[in-house]
């Protein structure tokens, strides 16, 4: 199966010569102030469907289908939130408050099902193998849950005839082999893999796959891969995608293990 490997090492493109210096700067404020009241706005929205969905749960019988609908719904507006949150921040200007640095895979998991499951399309059913251990991973737990979401709608998003997604994940030993496949020394990560039966790639699609901005859908918007690579990196782990045509595609996030955990791990 063809592959390529993405990690933190990413090389920065060269910066082209420009003449119109104060016009783009110019542009790049107007963009920012646009996007820092768009988002100002949705946080606002946001507001009202958290606290609409909070009232609507509170109404349903207890532990009905339509109290978990609804207490669904309050999960993913709460993280939508934090993240509209991070982003006014970014946009003010103000520096963003620090994540933690631990987050345990397995809960990330049990959230990836329960708000994966409601966003398949027709015909794609999804499998998310579950831990009844703890996985201990760095990273934030809003961070991964989004992460390995984006990985399973791209992976929704490939199949239109239908198909299966499976998702598990792994500690697993880095070989020296291995990081130099990945650019990451040799280490104990938790390895969250997300694999389609759907058509796979060309080898040229793969070796664009995460590029920024890089999509092959009418309506994508080419950032759902590319934010995965960036997530890993800010982690110190790395990603893999694997992909042939006809064989479908597999997508692997590599993070290191809690200091803590691998140091019990040691022991």
């Amino acid at each position: 199966m063809g592959s390529v490997a993405f990690t933190n090492e990413r090389p920065l493109a060269p910066r082209p010569a420009n003449s119109g210096v104060t016009s783009q700067a110019s542009r790049l404020d107007a963009m920012r102030r646009m996007s820092g009241e768009i988002t100002h706005d949705l946080n606002n929205l946001l507001g009202v469907i958290l606290s609409a969905n909070e009232r609507l749960a509170e109404e349903l019988g207890e532990g009905g289908e339509q109290q978990k609908l609804a207490l669904l719904a309050l999960e993913a507006a709460e993280r939508a939130a934090e993240l509209l949150r991070r982003s006014l921040a970014l946009a003010q200007g103000h520096p963003v408050a620090p994540q933690p640095d631990t987050a345990d895979g397995a809960e990330a998991l049990a959230a990836l099902e329960r708000m994966a499951g409601q966003a398949m399309g027709p015909g794609v059913r999804l499998r998310v193998f579950g831990s009844a251990l703890p996985l201990p991973c760095r990273g934030d737990r809003t961070g991964l849950e989004m992460a390995l979401l984006n990985l399973c709608l791209n992976a929704d998003q490939a199949m239109s005839d239908g198909g299966r997604i499976f998702v598990q994940a792994r500690w697993t030993y880095v070989s020296e082999s291995g990081s130099r496949r990945l650019g990451l020394a040799p280490s104990v990560f938790i390895a969250f893999t997300v694999r389609d039966t759907g058509p796979g790639m060309s080898p040229e699609t793969l070796a664009r796959a995460t590029d920024p901005l890089f999509t092959t859908k009418p309506e994508g918007t080419g950032l759902g891969l590319s934010s995965v690579v960036d997530f890993a990196a800010a982690c110190g782990g790395g990603f893999a995608l694997q992909s042939r045509e006809g064989l479908g595609t597999a997508a692997t996030l590599y993070l290191p293990v809690a200091e803590p955990a691998l140091g019990a791990v040691a022991a």
